[in-house]
């Protein structure tokens, strides 16, 4: 039960992370780059493929070590919020 309810929130906060930086996919490559990882990866959670769920994780935490410097901007500092709490999720399920 526990399991579901880490996908639930994963996917939650995949689309969260999207509606933010989507409006800039077409001005910064690392958000276009960022979007497609996060794609991937609600695939990857339909399937339950925990070789490429962990491979995400690994990516998502290059991108979020790469946004770190521009935290004062509002939208980056909650996107990565959302990214921290969806690499909690993410962690939790490959632990289950």
């Amino acid at each position: 039960m526990v399991y579901h309810l880490s996908v639930d929130i994963a996917l939650e906060e995949i689309s969260r992370i999207e509606e933010l930086i989507r409006p800039y996919q077409y001005q910064a490559y690392e958000a276009e780059k960022a979007l497609k990882i996060l794609s991937d990866l609600r695939e990857s959670l339909n399937r339950m493929d925990k070789e490429k769920i962990a491979d995400a994780l690994k990516k998502l935490s290059d991108i979020e070590s790469r946004a770190a410097p521009y935290r004062s901007f509002g939208i980056v500092e909650r996107a990565l919020q959302h990214a921290k709490k969806l690499k909690e999720e993410l962690e939790k399920i490959l632990e289950g």
